[in-house]
């Protein structure tokens, strides 16, 4: 499997409870960045389980300024984002090989799905993906998405300002800047931790959904920049 040209960036802030089984679910050859914002034994349990070909930065940063210094250490053509609260499909960088020498696509998004519960909520939304790919309206998922470094760079990076859709909205200002974004629904990630949902399906649709809506029209798109609609205030890091 050569999967030189792509380098794994996740964000972490006290993580411990899901950062081995995500470890786990990764080829060790692949280049690991992990940005830590957090206090507790995440970074410890990282140099336990993955010693090799893996690089911890410590940083008190929000998510879209932990992704842009993700990308910023990497040296690879391409940049896998993702989180640790989700495990990879066995098949994923199989499959994922397929995109590493396409020169026209500047992003790729993958389906986030889950074995256990919600499984409907996130099927609806990986379905939601693929129909906004084919209407250019590319939606994203911060824990599956492949973005390739030229792409990001022509695109300004990720904006530090939006702390939530940031995915979504750096898919956007790629494909504004000339490339193609797609939706490939074979690359499957697995959630394993559903602390956002557990505090309400529609509350979490309706934010992203709304966020959106005015990030994409430009209505009301200021305040989504100055404020996240309290979206961190309770439970952990996941999207």
């Amino acid at each position: 499997m050569d999967l030189k040209n792509v380098t794994i960036i996740v964000p972490v802030k006290n993580e411990e409870r899901n950062i081995v089984t995500f470890l786990q679910s990764i080829p060790r050859q692949i280049p690991l960045i992990v940005i830590d914002s957090g206090e507790d034994r995440t970074a410890t349990l990282i140099r336990i389980t993955r010693p090799h070909n893996t690089e911890i930065i410590t940083e008190k940063c929000n998510i879209p300024q932990a992704r842009q210094l993700g990308a910023e250490q990497a040296h690879s053509r391409w940049l896998l984002y993702t989180d640790a609260d989700i495990r990879f499909a066995e098949d994923y960088f199989e499959r994922l090989q397929n995109w590493l020498s396409d020169s026209a696509t500047g992003a790729v998004m993958g389906a986030k799905l889950s074995r256990d519960k919600y499984r409907w909520y996130y099927r609806l939304y990986s379905f939601s993906m693929g129909v906004g790919a084919l209407l250019r309206i590319p939606l994203g998922s911060g824990s599956n998405m492949l973005i390739r470094k030229q792409a990001l760079e022509d695109a300004g990076g990720f904006d530090p300002r939006l702390t939530v859709n940031e995915d979504t909205y750096i898919f956007w200002q790629i494909q504004k800047a000339g490339w193609r974004v797609r939706y490939k629904g074979s690359l499957k990630v697995y959630e394993t931790d559903h602390r956002r949902l557990r505090q309400g399906v529609f509350k979490k649709y309706r934010h992203s959904m709304g966020r959106l809506f005015r990030l994409y029209t430009g209505w009301g798109k200021s305040r989504v920049f100055e404020d996240d609609g309290g979206y961190w205030e309770k439970g952990g890091e996941d999207e």
